[in-house]
């Protein structure tokens, strides 16, 4: 495990370092632009404040996917091919599941009493869940009308439309930046300054 986080490290660390250089390297550039000449970046700001509305983007995930007919349909096959799942699951974690594998492969992590307490909560959360599993599966093959009363209590839909709060735009950091240019822009040199000072420190 600590092989596999060293090697993330390696991969993500210049990736991250390159992206925090640039984005120092345009701080910089658009502080210095504030100071000088506020009006052009005020202008870049218009063109590029677009604004995307979050009920239109989730509009699809508002429709409703019907499958009730199929399960139904075909509830014997789908009762079958549950039952087999919830076999084939709990077999693997009764008979060939052991937390101890897993707390020595994430030892590195944490504590390995902590580790195995977790680990083995989350075995048993799973075998009660396919014991769940295997009770839905016996009621699809020999009595699908005994789910109708849980699809009536389960079968609700969340819209997506209720976000009106985050439909609006706030412009109070645009005029912010507006009223005071000079102040906000020698705050983003000096910050834009530290980070890649900070950053240029790292390769010595």
């Amino acid at each position: 495990m600590k092989a596999v986080i060293d090697l993330a490290v390696q991969t993500l660390g210049p990736v991250l370092y390159v992206i925090l250089l640039g984005g120092a390297a345009l701080g910089l550039l658009i502080g210095i632009l504030l100071v000088v000449d506020s009006a052009r970046v005020v202008r870049w700001n218009d063109r590029l404040n677009a604004w995307y509305s979050p009920p239109k983007a989730l509009r699809t995930l508002d429709g409703s996917v019907e499958i009730k007919r199929v399960v139904y349909r075909w509830h014997r096959v789908m009762g079958v091919l549950l039952l087999a799942g919830a076999v084939f699951t709990l077999d693997a974690l009764v008979f060939g599941f052991t937390s101890a594998a897993l707390v020595r492969t994430f030892r590195d992590l944490g504590n390995q009493a902590a580790l195995g307490v977790l680990f083995e909560a989350a075995r048993i959360f799973l075998i009660v869940g396919n014991v769940a599993a295997l009770v839905a599966a016996a009621v699809l093959i020999f009595r699908p009308s005994l789910l109708k009363g849980v699809e009536a209590w389960a079968d609700r839909s969340y819209s997506t439309e209720r976000t009106e709060a985050l439909d609006a735009m706030r412009y109070q950091p645009d005029e912010f930046v507006r009223s005071r240019p000079k102040l906000v822009g020698a705050l983003i040199t000096l910050g834009s300054l530290y980070v890649l000072l900070s950053l240029s420190l790292l390769l010595r």
